[in-house]
């Protein structure tokens, strides 16, 4: 899998042509690289499930994340990849596959970021207020941190084309889930279904802070590279 650069110019003042060939040519780029990560992920993803299911799902009790429990606090990196059952992650696939696609489109790196402050930060959060004795698994709360990340990376887009982008892609996603705001806080359909609500609101605002994250980097990176505009 490769990073997908621009493709040279020639020497001169680039021709209308010329810009939306490039232009076409890094889109496509774009595409295939956010198809790959995809591919990817939501394929490793079901190689741990395939091995959990032959072992009786051990890796569950071993891996998951067990609330305010030290011992079990390094389970946070490893808790997204496990699933309790074929059904679990055949529901999680689908969005998953989707919100990841979406945001390699906003950059690799971005991406890399943004997946890392999720798993961190969200599955930190999941660990401090869920109830001792019970155990998280599954990547629900990676799929809500992409969903706030996807949501609000557009506020924090370096370009008004980034922007306009992005900002319908969040608009999207947000008015395509917002039936699930229902599971951020504990209730009684909640409780019925054994979701972890903690998981899914601690990742929902760890995608949102990633977003901002990267704002600051790009932020960063441009007033060291331009000091006489910052501000």
């Amino acid at each position: 899998m490769s990073i997908p650069s621009l493709p040279k110019l020639p020497d001169g003042p680039p021709t209308a042509r010329t810009i939306v060939k490039t232009r076409s040519l890094a889109a496509l780029g774009e595409l295939r690289l956010a198809t790959e990560v995809t591919a990817i992920l939501i394929g490793l993803i079901w190689l741990i499930q395939g091995i959990n299911a032959l072992d009786g799902y051990r890796l569950d009790g071993e891996f998951g994340l067990e609330g305010r429990t030290l011992s079990s606090l390094p389970h946070i990196l490893t808790m997204p990849f496990l699933h309790l059952n074929m059904a679990h992650i055949e529901g999680n696939t689908p969005p998953l596959a989707l919100l990841t696609f979406l945001a390699v489109l906003g950059g690799f790196r971005q991406f890399l970021s943004a997946v890392a402050v999720i798993i961190v930060v969200g599955g930190f959060g999941t660990w401090l207020i869920t109830s001792p004795n019970t155990l998280v698994v599954g990547a629900s709360g990676l799929i809500f941190g992409l969903i706030g990340y996807l949501v609000a990376r557009g506020l924090f887009a370096r370009s008004v084309w980034r922007a306009v982008w992005q900002i319908a892609v969040g608009a999207a996603v947000f008015i395509y889930y917002k039936w699930t705001l229902v599971l951020l806080y504990p209730s009684g359909v909640v409780n019925a279904m054994h979701i972890s609500w903690q998981g899914h609101l601690c990742g929902l605002l760890a995608g949102i802070l990633a977003a901002f994250l990267g704002w600051r980097r790009t932020r960063r990176r441009a007033d060291a590279a331009d000091p006489v505009f910052r501000s």
